[in-house]
């Protein structure tokens, strides 16, 4: 679809993995340490197929890619899996994507910046903690706390937080979607690590966010 020319907006929802960061480095390692204790050595995956499955919910992952782990360990698995990740995003974090943390401020003047990921509790508050962003976002949300699909939690933070205009920015198809069962507008982060062909906006680079939302 074309660019249009401008949106105007109260508010900023951002996916996180792939439109802030990229922690697939450190999401592999941890990944690869629960495999190793869960005697599952055989198999490894690399930072490229994180980043494939970067916002499927944790069932599609185990079905799709990780269908070697027996359906009665699953669990265990992936509480293992939690563990891990926690620790490594404690130690090593990710990688903000080029002037994320120049153009946060920019941002915050004008909009009030939410996040929406499809992570586990705690995944956020290691980012905003990690990069000291914290100051930056009034609020949220991810299925790690609620069980909840993409949508009903993009759903829960327009709600509690009273917004009038949201704009909801991320990667790929799937953020896409969960946008579009909320009808707001969407902004595809071409930078990140999917394409989403029907979006109706995109930025090349963080920095071109400002130009394109305009408060009301």
């Amino acid at each position: 679809m074309p660019q249009q020319s401008h949106l105007t907006a109260d508010s900023l929802i951002f996916d996180l993995d792939g439109t802030l960061w990229d922690a697939a480095e450190t999401c592999a390692s941890a990944w690869n340490e629960t495999f190793r204790q869960q005697q599952l050595d055989q198999h490894s995956l690399d930072a490229t197929m994180v980043r494939s499955v970067s916002g499927l919910q944790i069932e599609r992952v185990f079905d799709q890619y990780f269908s070697f782990v027996p359906a009665d360990r699953r669990k265990t698995v992936f509480t293992a899996y939690q563990e891990n990740e926690k620790r490594y995003m404690r130690a090593h974090g990710g990688i903000l994507f080029p002037e994320v943390r120049e153009v946060l401020p920019i941002l915050k003047a004008n909009f009030r910046l939410f996040i929406v990921s499809n992570c586990l509790a705690g995944y956020i508050e290691n980012f905003l903690d990690f990069h000291g962003l914290e100051i930056y976002f009034d609020d949220f949300e991810c299925p790690g706390r609620t069980g909840l699909p993409k949508s009903e939690n993009i759903a829960a933070i327009i709600a509690r937080n009273g917004l009038k205009a949201p704009v909801y920015i991320g990667d790929t198809i799937w953020d896409y979607e969960a946008t579009a069962a909320n009808n707001i507008p969407f902004i595809h982060a071409a930078y990140g690590f999917a394409e989403v062909p029907d979006a109706s906006y995109r930025i090349g680079k963080f920095s071109d966010l400002p130009g394109l939302v305009r408060p009301l």
